[in-house]
């Protein structure tokens, strides 16, 4: 077993430069949406809005749902791979759902959901809380690769749109160069030196209070982790999987325009929901509300769809996703909390919001 390193203190510089690029990234979004909407007609716009059709919605809703389930069945196939059992599909749907809907109400369910989610899935499946903690992580770090990806492809297809072409192909080139190095970190050394058992070794230095009964599990969690890393066929079935989950997304954008009567480019609605999701993930507000839909606003008239016709398919997807996550989630976490919240030896505490 190594040693922990001795617990150091978080840079200043780093946190208020995290702060800033997440203020930075909320103001640029805001600006760029207030010169789109400064002198729209917002009755035209409600108008726009309640004359959307029924027979585009409702697939649109459906594809919004089946994010969640192809969410899910990526998991399952790690759960399976990592502790050799996965939780029943139902199960494993009406978690996500309760996170995303915890996600919503509350900034700190970022920080919480994950635990959450290893939480119910230990106690339904009676496999120690480290193990499915592990597998929930693989699933996070291969959900935000994929999205990242989808949202650096999304920059590249935007500067070829634009006609931006040397910067198309600076980025593309970067995403390549970016690629092969993730390639190279992965295949790196043995479970005893893998940095992510280092960054936990140090995490169990600096944990006090609850979160050190979270880090007694932190290295059976990250041996789940690096194992499933190094599964090769997992890693591209988690990606093909993210990818579907990208395009189910962007389709049912795609559905909500065509609900108003434009039928905008796929690639055109994939680039900007990607963009407009890169955004709400880095200013970290509950569920990207607000810095999402004002980022994809922004990226649709940067592209040349009519703003109204943005800003009224944007709000009313965005609309719809947030009605459904409550709708689901919220019935979702109180059942959850009933029938599988009681404590037991092996799981931690989750700290308090």
């Amino acid at each position: 077993m190594m040693t922990p390193d001795p617990p150091a203190a978080e840079s200043p510089l780093k946190r208020w430069g995290t702060l800033l690029l997440k203020v930075g990234v909320s103001a640029l979004a805001l600006y760029f949406t207030w010169r789109l909407l400064a002198d729209m007609d917002w009755a035209d716009l409600a108008a726009r809005m309640s004359e959307a059709s029924w027979r585009f919605l409702i697939p649109g809703i459906l594809l919004l749902l089946a994010r969640y389930v192809a969410w899910d069945w990526r998991f399952r196939l790690a759960a399976r791979q990592g502790v050799g059992q996965s939780p029943h599909p139902v199960l494993g749907f009406f978690v996500l759902m309760a996170s995303a809907a915890l996600n919503l109400i509350t900034p700190s369910a970022r920080l919480i959901g994950g635990l959450m989610r290893a939480r119910y899935f230990a106690r339904s499946t009676s496999r120690p809380f480290g193990m499915l903690y592990g597998v929930v992580l693989y699933d996070q770090i291969a959900h935000h690769t994929v999205m990242t990806t989808c949202t650096w492809i999304a920059v590249v297809a935007t500067a070829f749109i634009m006609g931006r072409h040397a910067l198309g192909t600076g980025a593309l080139a970067a995403l390549v160069a970016v690629a092969i190095g993730l390639a190279f970190w992965l295949h790196r050394g043995s479970f005893e030196s893998h940095p992510l058992v280092r960054f936990v070794a140090r995490g169990a230095g600096r944990a006090e209070g609850r979160m050190q009964r979270l880090y007694a599990h932190g290295h059976e969690a990250v041996g789940i982790f690096v194992r499933l890393l190094a599964q090769a066929p997992l890693r591209w079935k988690a990606g093909l999987i993210g990818l579907l989950y990208a395009v189910l997304n962007a389709g049912a954008q795609w559905l909500i325009f065509l609900a108003l009567g434009r039928e905008i480019d796929p690639l055109v609605v994939f680039a900007g929901v990607s963009l407009g999701t890169a955004a709400g993930t880095l200013t970290g507000t509950p569920g990207g509300l607000g810095t999402t839909e004002a980022a994809m606003v922004a990226s649709f008239g940067l592209m040349g769809i009519d703003r109204v016709d943005a800003a009224a398919g944007t709000l009313l997807c965005r609309g719809l996703h947030y009605a459904v996550v409550l709708a689901v989630g919220l019935p979702a976490l109180a059942l959850l909390e009933m029938r599988l919240a009681p404590e037991t030896p092996e799981t931690p505490e989750i700290p308090e919001p």
